[in-house]
């Protein structure tokens, strides 16, 4: 099944709490991802809260959660690195899921590579084993391109190509 918006729809876009997470290490277009997701929710479901979890998975219970608008991210496309973070490891379930269902999430967008599309299994299972009404959507991220499934992830093209620029004698 492609993804893409939909007519009909689980939630009810007043209900729709979310949050946006970036996992693994940095590649190129992690802050497009994370502004089209911002948008995409506010224009195309009207939904109103969604919030940045900074630094990986730990950021849900360690660190203050960041509300983002379609304001706060209108220019966030032309800078490097992520906006919110990004670390690896700090996966500690019950910590996650505790802080989620504290702050009302029913929807969790999940940036990042192969570690953290096992780690979002793993969270799925969870859930459904606690019968929660949350959604997880995985983003593939991976440099390596090595996400089963998928042809070919963001960040791996900027990964492989190589612009020589000249100048004079020199090749940089």
């Amino acid at each position: 099944m492609r993804a893409g918006p939909r007519k009909n729809v689980f939630f009810k876009s007043e209900d729709v709490r979310a949050c946006i997470v970036t996992c693994g290490g940095l590649c190129p277009g992690l802050n497009v991802v994370i502004r089209e997701i911002v948008n995409c929710l506010y224009f195309n479901y009207r939904v109103k809260t969604v919030y940045g979890i900074r630094y990986g998975h730990k950021g849900f219970y360690k660190y203050e959660w960041e509300e983002l608008t379609p304001e706060s991210v209108l220019n966030i496309h032309h800078l490097g690195g992520s906006i919110l973070g990004s670390s690896r490891g700090g996966f500690e379930i019950d910590k996650i899921l505790d802080k989620i269902i504290e702050n009302g999430i029913n929807q969790i967008y999940c940036i990042g590579g192969d570690g953290t599309h096992r780690s979002i299994y793993e969270l799925f299972k969870e859930i459904s084993k606690r019968k929660l009404k949350i959604t997880i959507a995985g983003v593939p991220k991976t440099i390596d391109n090595d996400i089963p499934i998928i042809d070919k992830s963001f960040g791996f093209e900027s990964a492989v190509e190589v612009d020589i620029i000249k100048s004079g004698n020199n090749v940089i």
